[in-house]
């Protein structure tokens, strides 16, 4: 048997055949594993929004970037505009900020 090798395995198996004969213990120990699976669910989300939220962030950044590069080349609002599709507020804004 693997409990016989491995001692937390075993120790896991000594928890769990205790827990098996209490009743009141088997659903306190089967309630804390659905809330550490839970947490863990939520956990995962709340990291994949972050990381989304960070490559839009990111394309934002790199837009006005590549918008502060034209507007220091000469171009006009309205190339600016076609070409990151920034609004034209946005691109006279940046100009603003710029000066």
């Amino acid at each position: 048997m693997l409990a016989e090798k491995s001692p937390y395995i075993n120790s896991a198996y000594q928890h769990l055949q205790v827990i098996s004969r209490d009743k009141e213990k088997r659903l306190e120990y089967e309630a804390r594993e659905k809330a550490v699976r839970d947490h863990n669910q939520m956990m995962k989300e709340a990291r994949e929004r972050g990381m989304q939220e960070g490559r839009r962030e990111g394309r934002r950044e790199s837009i006005i970037e590549v918008a502060e590069n034209f507007i220091k080349l000469g171009l006009g609002t309205a190339e600016i505009s076609k070409g990151t599709g920034l609004s034209e507020n946005e691109i006279e804004g940046l100009r603003k900020k710029m000066k």
